[in-house]
């Protein structure tokens, strides 16, 4: 998680594009932003494939035992590490864009405040406004994603650490009903990194200096 939670570019790596040097001019930082934003939405699509790969390697190892369980059980175990480690990158990027994101709109309001004609200020804070909202439906779908995702992942890590005590056709039988309600609970997951994949493209097609094909 395409989340999930998913998710490598970062919405962290974004913002703080969008807080760099003065010298950057803001259309630049916007592409940079928008290039960085859509880039994050194709690793979280990544990620709803790497639950594929996991959920795959998980029913094989608990529905379809080999006789020789470790093969099966490492190719679960090393689909789980790479979804851990995405969830990680995801968690760390989404707290840095709150951070960084209040800042770039506190600096785009000092800027605003520079501008003398009533109009073009007027119409550049209701752009701001308007980018902080599709900033802020990101923050909120993510959180939705993270709600989705976590009670998901915690029953892939204990099943991980449950089989590699007990490597056994009787702890794979302990574990095969949590493993196929996991199959279960992707449902609403899936969803939630639907909604963050699109929401994390929006934006960045929103801020992207190319026009819009036809």
């Amino acid at each position: 998680m395409k989340l999930n939670p998913v998710l490598s570019a970062s919405l962290a790596a974004a913002v703080l594009l969008m807080t760099g040097c003065a010298s950057t001019t803001g259309y630049d930082k916007a592409a940079n932003t928008s290039s960085s934003l859509q880039k994050t939405a194709q690793d979280i699509h990544k990620g709803n494939g790497q639950i594929d790969a996991a959920l795959f390697a998980l029913t094989s190892l608990v529905n379809s035992p080999a006789a020789n369980l470790k093969p099966q059980f490492d190719k679960f175990n090393t689909s789980v590490g790479k979804l851990e480690s995405l969830s990680n990158d995801v968690n760390e990027q989404a707290a840095a864009m709150q951070t960084q994101g209040a800042d770039y709109f506190r600096n785009w309001d000092t800027e605003l405040a520079k501008i003398q004609n009533e109009d073009i200020r007027t119409r550049s804070s209701d752009r701001k406004n308007a980018v902080a909202a599709r900033f802020d439906k990101v923050r909120v779908s993510y959180v939705q994603t993270k709600a989705a995702f976590i009670p998901f992942m915690s029953d892939l890590k204990d099943i991980r650490t449950a089989l590699a005590t007990d490597l056994t056709a009787e702890g794979i039988a302990s574990v095969k009903s949590v493993a196929n309600k996991a199959n279960e609970n992707v449902i609403p997951l899936r969803e939630s990194l639907t909604d963050l994949e699109a929401d994390f493209k929006a934006l960045g097609i929103a801020l992207s200096t190319a026009t819009p094909a036809e």
